[in-house]
């Protein structure tokens, strides 16, 4: 029977998570190819298959010091400065529509799901301003990490973990209001904006804490 769509991207993700994993790690990645041949369900699979590739990202970065190259700390940098961007939007994004800012708005919904940032006017109204102050705390604390970070200052873990656990709470509060499913409900599904886009987001701080885990790890051993 042949493969579809979602099965063949499980197998492109377990591929590449056997690629990433360190030689050491070799039963591994044989473990897991296993596994996957063994789950039923293509949606399944796929959630599988990224837990996986978080997994060898993070034994691949045991195995190697990136942040000892000085041009390393700084793609880390910006990569924890996407975090600051990702968690001021839909505070700069409310505080346009509600001081009457529209080409302000209009622009920061063209990166929306919509592509309008009408849609989000219920959300937004719903949203207390707590909320958002657990969003800007999370937002300075991960640029104040990025400049740890660039420093090579070994603050720059706890500073991130603790930034990425202000806005989790945020967005899970926000998650769990009944204006957010509705803003976020669709009429059909998208591969893309369903799958694909949370499993970036979700990887790129997995992959950030990672490296700075393991080389806080390295100095406390030295």
């Amino acid at each position: 029977m042949k493969a579809t769509l979602l099965r063949r991207f499980a197998f492109a993700l377990m591929a590449h998570a056997s690629r990433i994993l360190p030689p050491a790690r070799a039963p591994w990645a044989e473990a897991m190819k296993q596994e996957l041949d063994h789950i039923e369900g293509d949606l399944e699979a796929v959630r599988w298959a990224v837990g996986c590739v978080f997994a060898s990202y993070v034994e691949r970065s045991k195995a190697m010091d990136v942040i000892r190259n000085p041009y390393a700390r700084g793609l880390l940098a910006l990569l924890i400065f996407t975090q600051v961007l990702s968690f001021l939007f839909a505070t700069t994004l409310t505080v346009s529509y509600r001081l009457n800012h529209p080409r302000i708005a209009t622009f920061l919904g063209s990166f929306t799901p919509g592509d309008d940032y009408r849609r989000f006017i219920p959300l937004m109204d719903a949203t207390p301003w707590w909320i958002h102050a657990l969003w800007v705390a999370a937002s300075a604390l991960f640029f104040i990490s990025a400049l740890q970070l660039v420093r090579n200052r070994p603050a720059a873990f706890p500073l991130f973990a603790a930034a990425w656990t202000l806005g989790a709470i945020g967005n899970l509060i926000s998650e769990s209001m009944p204006a957010y499913r509705e803003v976020f409900s669709f009429p059909a599904p998208s591969f893309t904006r369903d799958y694909l886009l949370p499993a970036v987001t979700t990887l790129i701080p997995v992959l950030i804490a990672a490296a700075l885990w393991a080389r806080v790890n390295r100095e406390s051993a030295s």
